[in-house]
């Protein structure tokens, strides 16, 4: 990939809680090395008046997909945490494998999964997680409002206490709903997959990524899912900015 005209166009996707602001380094990174790079504010982060859920979420990026794949671009999605299943979600129809037998231009091409959390058609984030591992915030009025301390400590380990504090006191609040919202599209039967795996997550465990990759396998018709394991904690974006890049780069070919 010696040229910009070959690299494919990146989305990356946040997690939850997470404002795009906590990515837009990493964005600019990939740009900086020859990428189309754009990233979604997701729906679900931050209050609004009626509480949008992981539909929505999928629909804003399935939009941004839709419209670079119309234009003939290969996509490739970067979704991080809770981004992993609204990434699932919003590549139904989306796929480049399903875009050519419709005749169409351009599609997505891979998904780099950031210790993200994938479910089984039919399930949701609550489902992936075991009873008592989603335990650092509290719902009220329909949002989950998170325990910064309790936050900091897990999330952001690889950081001082005080760094980790800092990053969590700037996460707004998530809609709850988006949190039991079931996928309905394996986008991993279509599309080729990469995880970046954080060895050292105290949230989306090993265990927990582990179990997650072999259910993907479980619907890939033999394919295996590419993994990319890394030292590091939850938030990699604001420990281990430049090994998200890496990694990235390791995936789509532009670097050994």
């Amino acid at each position: 990939m010696s040229s910009t005209t070959t690299k494919p166009s990146i989305i990356v996707i946040p997690g939850s809680f997470t404002p795009l602001a906590f990515w837009v380094p990493i964005i600019a990174d990939l740009k900086a090395h020859g990428y189309d790079a754009h990233g979604i504010e997701l729906e679900t982060v931050g209050r609004r008046d009626k509480a949008p859920g992981l539909y929505d979420d999928a629909a804003k990026v399935a939009a941004l997909a839709s419209r670079l794949a119309d234009e003939g671009r290969d996509v490739v999605l970067v979704p991080h945490s809770y981004g992993g299943i609204v990434a699932c979600e919003a590549s139904k129809g989306l796929a480049k494998s399903v875009r050519e037998r419709e005749g169409k231009p351009g599609g997505i091409v891979r998904i780099i999964f950031v210790t993200a959390v994938v479910g089984l058609e039919g399930q949701s984030v609550k489902d992936v997680f075991a009873d008592g591992e989603l335990d650092f915030f509290h719902v009220e009025a329909g949002y989950m409002v998170m325990d910064a301390a309790s936050s900091a400590a897990v999330a952001f380990s690889d950081l001082s206490p005080e760094e980790g504090l800092a990053w969590a006191s700037k996460m707004p609040d998530h809609s709850a709903i988006s949190f039991t919202q079931s996928l309905t599209y394996g986008a991993y039967k279509d599309v080729a997959v990469s995880y970046l795996f954080c060895e050292h997550d105290k949230l989306v465990t090993p265990e927990v990524q582990n179990k997650i990759i072999a259910a993907m396998e479980s619907e890939m018709a033999g394919r295996r899912v590419e993994r990319h394991l890394v030292r590091s904690d939850h938030a990699i974006n604001a420990s281990h900015p430049k090994t998200v890049v890496e990694v990235v780069r390791k995936a789509l070919g532009d670097v050994e």
